[in-house]
Parts: structure tokens; sequence; C-alpha cells
């Protein structure tokens, strides 16, 4: 299915303004399309500023990256010792790191809780460089209920001071901002940026439905929830699974689709064996595939303990689907009100199993309805445009003010 000329197109606002004494560069963890949603953000924020990537590959990510219309630049940290990688780089890595990054105006620094914090932070101190910090959800207290000791000596050791002599952090959310600022003890410089999604200009109509369906092999004739995401515990698919199933609602099916991580396609799959067509469950699909999905769809379910913001719930109100939001996506506090969907005020099972049965009792107008709500609040607070200008806007600010040098560690 190629892509409908209706989705609004990505406009690269920033890089056809940008002057040539400005360059950005982009820092990262293991750029890799198996990350989700980290790797959507960094890429589209490169692309908006026309920046090189310095990616600290570990080796985690299960797929190369996408070929980019950017420069990519790699610290190979595979072989590294865990002090390298939690704490500080060994003077071969440094070197080549700077060698990289070359001479930047401004660093965008993605992610916590490894050395390419403290190295982004020295760099920038030395070279008298600003550098914006976007934790992607890593100071939201639940992060901390796993490894608690090891991140809190590290916000002690390297953390709190990156965040302090940030020039700005950025949070995708007001909800991510106040969690952040909670875990921090402190309220840093801070900017809420959506991430951008493309959004329809018109719902799908129920021929491009039943197209898309065929295409992946779904049956034609049921309500179809889509689970689109990593299989990690933090996102609960096995939970969310066997809510669907035993919830029992013989005209819907589950589609669930995504990479393994702690929780794998064959561990869902044996879910289903008595079930036979109310739960399907896909390996990565990407591409056309990917679209066909949030198509063939009727809602979408994210029912994660965290999700600091979800582009699978935000791009599926871009298709004009309702969406079943935990109360764990900060994107609750964005959308509630929009009345685009099911957003539940506990994440017990008990609240799952009565959403599920709302979401099948519904009249097919009504979900139309909402379908339609979500799309209008996807081109309004998520489009690539607003994402542009407030990129630009944080730029023209950072460019115009002198980055403070912060030379004593901060304290908590």
């Amino acid at each position: 299915m190629t892509t409908p000329p209706r989705i609004e197109s990505s406009l690269n606002v920033l890089a056809a303004e940008k002057e040539q004494s400005f360059a950005a560069l982009s820092v990262c963890l293991d750029l890799s399309p198996s990350h989700g949603g980290a790797y959507r953000a960094v890429v589209d924020l490169a692309r908006a500023v026309a920046s090189p990537i310095l990616s600290f590959q570990d080796g985690t990510g299960r797929l190369p990256c996408e070929e980019l219309p950017l420069p990519l630049c790699c610290v190979d940290m595979k072989t590294a010792s865990q002090w390298r990688r939690f704490a500080r780089l060994s003077s071969r890595q440094t070197l080549v790191a700077t060698a990289a990054a070359q001479s930047p105006a401004l660093v965008f620094c993605h992610s916590l809780f490894r050395s390419h914090n403290d190295w982004v932070r020295r760099f920038c101190l030395q070279h008298g460089v600003p550098y914006i910090a976007i934790p992607h959800g890593s100071l939201d207290p639940w992060v901390f209920q796993n490894k608690r000791l090891r991140k809190a000596c590290w916000m002690s050791a390297f953390g709190r001071q990156y965040c302090r002599e940030a020039q700005l952090m950025l949070f995708a959310t007001e909800s991510e901002k106040r969690k952040a600022e909670q875990t921090l003890g402190f309220v840093p410089p801070a900017a809420v940026i959506p991430w951008p999604v493309n959004a329809l200009t018109a719902l799908p109509t129920h021929q491009e439905q039943t197209a898309a369906r065929q295409r992946l092999g779904l049956p034609l004739d049921r309500r179809m929830l889509l689970f689109f995401g990593r299989y990690h515990s933090m996102k609960r698919p096995l939970e969310t699974a066997r809510a669907f199933l035993d919830t029992n609602l013989p005209d819907a099916m589950l589609v669930m689709a995504g990479f393994d991580g702690d929780v794998t396609a064959e561990q869902l799959r044996r879910l289903n064996w008595p079930k036979q067509d109310r739960l399907h469950v896909l390996g990565p699909l990407l591409g056309e595939s990917r679209t066909d999905l949030f198509v063939a769809a009727d809602a979408f379910i994210s029912w994660s303990y965290r999700e600091n913001f979800c582009y699978s719930a935000a791009e599926s109100l871009g298709f004009g689907r309702a969406v079943i939001l935990s109360p764990g996506n900060d994107l609750c506090g964005e959308l509630r009100a929009k009345e685009c969907g099911w957003f539940p005020v506990d994440d017990s099972l008990e609240s799952l199993s009565q959403t599920l049965r709302a979401f099948a009792a519904l009249p097919r107008d009504r979900l139309a309805a909402m379908g339609e709500a979500g799309r209008l609040a996807a081109q309004k607070q998520f489009s690539q445009t607003s994402f542009h200008a407030k990129l630009r806007e944080i730029i023209s600010t950072i460019r115009e003010t002198k980055p403070t040098k912060h030379r004593s560690r901060s304290t908590y």
C-alpha cells in the first residue's frame, strides 16, 4: 500500500531556513528501528534540524539503521566495560566521539543513564556549546522501580549535574515534565514539544480498510483492536492479550505486531491455541505493511505501565482510530478532553476488561466519531508544521543566549 496522498507531507522547514553559520549535532544510543519511539524521535529531530547523528552503539538494536539522508557516525560500545558504558568513556572512545562531533553550535542529547551524557556535558563545557537534554521518560518515578540503586547512584554522580547544566530540557508532554521535576528535585529550564506524526486529511474508507485487512490476511468481519509496539513487559503485552481473551468478545479480535523484547511473539501465540482467530500475533511490520495495520484497525490499545509519548497511539489518532490508553500513558492528559477514546483512571485488569467491553459494544458511527475527533487532535497537536515551528523558536532563543558555563558540581 502506497502512502495516501491525503497524508500531510513532512516539510523540512528548519533545514530550508538554516543559516550557514549554524550546525547542530544529535547524540543518541544505538540507533536502530527496533528501539521504536526512541529511534523515531532521534530521526525526526535530526531531519528537522538537518543535523548529523552521533550514535553510541552498544549492540542492543535488532535491526540496522535505515538509510538516512543525514551523516551518521558511530562510537563502538559493544565490547566496552560496564564503567565505560554507564559512567565515563575511555580516552580512545572520547577521541572518536570528539572527532565525529566536529564543531556544532548546539547539541541535542537523547536518553539517560549512559556515559554519552557525561561526555556531552564535558564536551559542551569545554567548547562553550549549549546542549538540550531529551530524557524520553527516563525521569519518570516508575523507571526507578527497576535497578533502583544503580540509577540513583548514576543520578547522584552524573545525572543531576547533566540535567542542571543543560541549556534546556525537552519533554513530549506536560505530564512527563512534571514527573521529571519531581525526580530531579528542581525545576530545570524546559520546553514541551510533542513528537510529530502524519495525519490523514479524512478517515480511511470502508473499502480501504477491507483492502488493508486482505493484504495482511486478517478477517474482514470482526472489530479490530491493534497493539503495536515492542513486546516488552513495561508495555504489558501478555496482560493485554490475556484480558482480551478472558473478556470473551466473539465479534472482536486483537492484532499484535512488534519486535520481541523480554516477551516474545511465541509466548503470545501460545495464549491463543484454544481461541482461534481472536488473537493474531504478527512480527515486526515496517513500511507499507505498517501503514496497512493502522488502516485495518478500528481502535488502538496501549496498556503500558509507563509511556512518556506513545508514537503508535499518536499515529493511530492520525489515521482516525480511537485509542485505549492506560493511566501510565502521559498522553492521557493531553487527550482526555478530546473524546477520542477511553482513558480509565486505574490500570487494573478489571478496568481493562470493562473498557474492552465498551469498545466492542460501541455503535460503529460513534466509534467513527471518536476516530474523527482523534484525527483532528493529531492534526493540531502532533503535526510536522507545529513541531518545526516550536523547534525553530527554541533554537532562535538559544542562539541569542550565551550558554552558562557551570564549573561546580550541582547538589540535590
